[in-house]
């Protein structure tokens, strides 16, 4: 284990369960510091002394339990990220009240899945770089730090003998979540040879990372209750998401991609801006001037947002969907749709979700029809990396399958 090994916190009021936890992880000595504590007032004493990367508790102690102990270390260490590890049965009451929690596991919970995950959230706070942006996620108030009430959803979407009968029953149960999957279905971002009116038939059409996508997009925006020309903003983000993910999933299936990664590609286009909705909605006025800004001086959005408040909204969000338990082709799509070349190789070498996303939130903005301004407008493509790839001489290809589908969603 060297000097900067990530640190991670465990936390129970049994001392048993504890040393449970410490044998089955002795094998990741080498890599983590393990630190336990045995309650929460405990835990937060280590956290005043100790930089700690994630914190992993009980939800039933006395006198503070998980919920109040993840408030706690959500106001004073917003940076740490916060896991749940309990065998409470009653998970939708849970839900319901901890904000605070990114990600929740039931005991007993296998050692595999839970190294897995906080693999995942410690390979994400490396890949920023900046462990500090973590906590312009984590600290700000108005953002949830899972969309609480689409819970029952989430863990049948996400369990092993998930059914598609029983996704429908559940978004059949919510006038706004059945709204939101037939609205989709049968709009102009998504073509269905007849009209759906059944939302079993929906659930089937669409798969479950698209739903499931598609409750978290509806889940977030709908958090955020701003007046004004902040409303506006949102509401434009909202066009935007859908705009790029359907474009996304055109070029998809132009190139002969699988029905499986065009699914990703349409995903990973419709969160693109979620990291957009956490800045409109914590720094509203400060968002409000960068537009302004931009929008008179032409700048780059990335670099004016990292000027600004310290990290842009593709790695707001990338984060966030990582702490929310997002695949890494999701994550890396997010994290890198604005310059795909500053990924790692292992996905960045080839065409798949993060090229066709970094493709299609470019080309859902309008292309000028002189010779010079579209060169220029091309520029705004990571060409070197597209070219890399061999997908450069596509791009004229893509642009115009883009302009069908915006002129279809926009008529």
């Amino acid at each position: 284990m060297t000097e900067h090994s990530p640190t991670i916190l465990f936390v129970d009021d049994e001392k048993p369960i504890l040393d449970g936890l410490r044998r089955k992880l002795s094998d990741q000595d080498n890599r983590w510091r393990l630190l336990f504590a045995t309650g929460g007032p405990a835990a937060l004493d280590v956290m005043a002394s100790e930089a700690v990367d994630v914190i992993v508790t009980d939800m039933r102690m006395p006198g503070m339990d998980g919920a109040a102990l993840l408030e706690e270390v959500r106001h004073r260490h917003p940076a740490t990220a916060r896991f749940i590890l309990s065998g409470y049965s009653q998970r939708e009451a849970i839900f319901r009240t901890l904000g605070p929690a990114h990600q929740y596991f039931v005991k007993p919970c296998d050692t595999t899945t839970l190294v897995q995950a906080l693999e995942r959230t410690l390979l994400i706070r490396r890949k920023l770089g900046a462990p500090e942006l973590l906590s312009v996620i984590s600290g700000a108030k108005s953002v949830p730090a899972f969309p609480t009430a689409l819970t029952e959803l989430f863990d049948q979407l996400q369990s092993a003998n998930g059914s598609a009968a029983e996704v429908a029953r559940i978004i059949s149960s919510d006038v706004g979540l059945t709204v939101q999957l037939l609205k989709f279905v049968n709009s102009a971002y998504f073509v269905t040879p007849t009209k759906v009116s059944d939302v079993l038939q929906a659930v089937r059409l669409l798969g479950f990372d698209l739903v499931r996508t598609l409750a978290v997009v509806a889940g977030v925006f709908d958090a955020f209750r701003v007046e004004g020309s902040g409303l506006e903003a949102i509401r434009r983000l909202g066009a935007r998401s859908l705009m790029i993910g359907a474009v996304a999933r055109r070029i998809a299936e132009l190139e002969g991609m699988a029905q499986a990664e065009a699914d990703q590609c349409q995903c990973a286009g419709l969160l693109s801006q979620v990291g957009s909705l956490i800045l409109f909605s914590n720094r509203p006025g400060e968002m409000a001037r960068l537009c302004r800004d931009l929008d008179s001086s032409g700048g780059e959005i990335v670099s004016a947002e990292r000027a600004m408040f310290g990290a842009s909204h593709q790695e707001i969000g990338g984060a966030l969907l990582s702490l929310w338990g997002f695949s890494d082709t999701l994550v890396e799509a997010v994290l890198y749709h604005h310059r795909p070349s500053a990924g790692e190789s292992a996905f960045s070498q080839r065409l798949g979700p993060v090229a066709v996303v970094h493709a299609a939130q470019h080309m859902v903005k309008p292309e000028p029809e002189s010779a010079v301004e579209k060169e220029m407008w091309k520029a705004g493509l990571d060409l070197t990396y597209l070219a890399d790839i061999g997908v450069a001489a596509r791009i004229d290809a893509w642009a115009a399958e883009a302009a069908k589908i915006k002129d279809k969603c926009e008529t």
